[in-house]
């Protein structure tokens, strides 16, 4: 997968997990973020880290 499919894909997960969790969706990316190192799936965890770091700039950005 590209980067900037990848890119795409990290910003389409962050837009549905904002739009369904609302206020609770960086915790939640957080949390599975968390939970895929806990579980030593570098993948995964790479991703939702970038999915959690989308997520605040979402977040933020809905705030101004």
């Amino acid at each position: 997968m590209g980067s900037s499919s990848m890119q795409g894909e990290i910003m389409r997960n962050a837009q549905r997990l904002v739009k369904s969790k609302g206020d609770n969706a960086l915790e939640y990316a957080c949390k599975m973020s968390d939970r895929m190192q806990e579980l030593g799936d570098e993948n995964y965890y790479v991703f939702w880290e970038k999915i959690s770091k989308q997520v605040e700039l979402l977040i933020y950005a809905n705030e101004e």
